[in-house]
């Protein structure tokens, strides 16, 4: 790949992956919102401006991650952007890079004590289940409705 192929390819993947971005940050942004306060310790007790705050953070870095997925897919896939043949491969590859990503940060994060769960989070080897698999459907959902408006033009 030549030096223009590559910047045509990395402007299209970036202006295809903004919209990636907005669906992920809203739809994290209503997962967030919800697992933060039902399976968190303390989440629910906040001040809502911090809580909103919180959410927004992480709603942020959640959506950074997705347009990631996005781009490593998009390269990785060898095409201009994958949203226009985004089948079963390409969602398998979004959920497995999401469930490994959210299972370092999960990890990390319960072994630093940034944040612990309540009794009703249910777990797999000690990992809470919302946020293991947070970023794998917010991910397929965000790249898939992309994908269906790309479709519409």
């Amino acid at each position: 790949m030549d030096k223009k192929e590559f910047i045509k390819k990395t402007k299209v993947i970036f202006k295809k992956g903004i919209l990636v971005f907005l669906f992920s940050f809203f739809l994290n942004f209503f997962w967030e919102s919800i697992h933060a306060v039902l399976f968190y310790e303390g989440h629910s007790s906040y001040y809502s401006s911090y809580f909103i705050k919180m959410i927004s953070y992480a709603s942020t870095i959640d959506a950074l991650l997705i347009f990631i997925i996005f781009s490593l897919g998009c390269l990785f896939f060898g095409k201009t952007c994958w949203l226009e043949n985004y089948k079963f491969r390409e969602a398998l590859f979004t959920i497995i890079l999401g469930i490994l990503i959210a299972a370092i940060i999960e990890t990390k994060a319960l072994i630093l004590n940034q944040w612990s769960y309540n009794e009703i989070m249910p777990t797999i080897l000690g990992i809470g289940l919302s946020p293991l698999i947070q970023l794998a459907i917010t991910g397929v959902l965000s790249i898939f409705l992309t994908s269906k408006l790309y479709q519409i033009k």
